[in-house]
């Protein structure tokens, strides 16, 4: 399955199919991965006549196309040179009456059974984008485990929905999080230009992405930086709806615990900046808390790793041990919030409206 590439020295996957990336109003990323060494090209277009046609101008087996000048709100259709079938995506809304949906899963990457349970799943709601809040490939984030545990399991959802995922602690373990960086195609609007840490916009909401290592193993950056960046990031945005997301959970009840060091220096931020929900994963259940100042936190560690028994504190306000996906509809200045098991059952629900003042109540 694996060979050796003759520009890089490393193993690489003989071949990886379509992928979207990286979605919003007016662009996309598709990415893919050729047999052999080679020029890579897409056919594309508002039709399944593909009236366009892009290279990515470089030669190798990666492959990663921009296409932008895209309409928000649309379905585009494209086919990559030499692929069997056609894929579509939509771009992203805008307007504050935006509607979409999105799917949060966490702690997923060992290509077990539970996984592929929790990808049908993915596949059966058909979100808009899915939040990935770390721990993607198991066990220490190599480049050769991102095919059998990422891209296979999910490749018919990902063909057509955009994948925001945040680094893990298992994601870092191989040269801080190098093949992640190499894998997926990501916003870099950090300071250090990186996909480490980043930002986005989707409709009427506004996304965060973090990178809670950098306050343990990972040394591809400074959490001191990152969190005076999150401080402006923030504080700039005009969206009325903010989720951010990250790995390490600041309230947690399961067997890893609250992580106090990030509480500690995040919670200001996010309260201050009254941002809506955190998502976080590490501990392999779900919870959801009451607000604390203002923000819910929920753990989403049930993407297919081996569960943990589920707690419960007094900021708690629903947990259970159970593989499950988050998926969160927003219509305008309403949101729904439902934790979603495999077989369909919901196990919890949460229902928010966004007051004047832009705070969700």
């Amino acid at each position: 399955m694996f060979a050796r590439s003759l520009v890089t020295g490393r193993a690489e996957p003989t071949a990886r199919d379509q992928y979207v990336q990286n979605v919003s109003a007016r662009s996309a990323v598709i990415a893919w991965m050729s047999e052999e060494p080679g020029a890579g090209f897409i056919e594309y277009g508002e039709t399944s006549e593909l009236e366009h046609e892009q290279g990515d101008g470089r030669i190798g087996k990666r492959h990663a196309v921009t296409l932008s000048g895209l309409r928000p709100g649309s379905m585009y259709y494209y086919r990559v040179a030499g692929a069997r079938k056609t894929a579509s995506f939509r771009t992203a809304p805008e307007g504050p009456d935006s509607g979409f949906a999105f799917a949060v899963v966490g702690d997923s990457g060992n290509g077990s059974k539970a996984q592929r349970a929790v990808a049908g799943l993915l596949e059966r709601m058909a979100p808009d984008l899915i939040l990935h809040t770390g721990d993607v490939v198991y066990p220490k984030g190599n480049d050769a485990d991102y095919d059998p545990k990422f891209f296979v399991p999910y490749r018919r959802i990902i063909e057509g929905v955009p994948v925001f995922p945040s680094l893990g602690n298992h994601d870092v373990e191989t040269k801080d999080g190098a093949p992640y960086l190499r894998n997926f195609h990501l916003p870099r609007n950090n300071p250090e230009g990186t996909g480490r840490y980043y930002s986005f916009d989707w409709g009427n909401a506004h996304f965060v992405a973090l990178d809670s290592e950098l306050y343990y193993d990972d040394g591809g950056g400074d959490p001191e930086r990152q969190k005076a960046w999150l401080e402006r990031d923030l504080g700039e945005t005009q969206q009325p709806w903010k989720f951010v997301f990250f790995h390490r959970p600041p309230y947690s009840s399961s067997e890893h615990g609250s992580d106090l060091t990030v509480r500690g220096d995040l919670e200001p931020v996010l309260a201050r900046h009254g941002v809506d929900i955190v998502f976080s994963g590490h501990d392999h259940d779900y919870e959801r808390t009451a607000p604390v100042r203002g923000v819910t936190y929920v753990v989403t560690g049930g993407g297919g790793k081996d569960l943990y028994e589920a707690g419960n504190s007094e900021w708690t306000a629903s947990s259970r041990s159970a593989h499950h996906v988050v998926r969160v509809r927003v219509d305008g200045d309403r949101l729904r919030l439902e934790a979603v098991e495999p077989d369909g059952a919901v196990m919890d629900r949460l229902d928010l409206r966004l007051d004047r003042a832009g705070m969700a109540g």
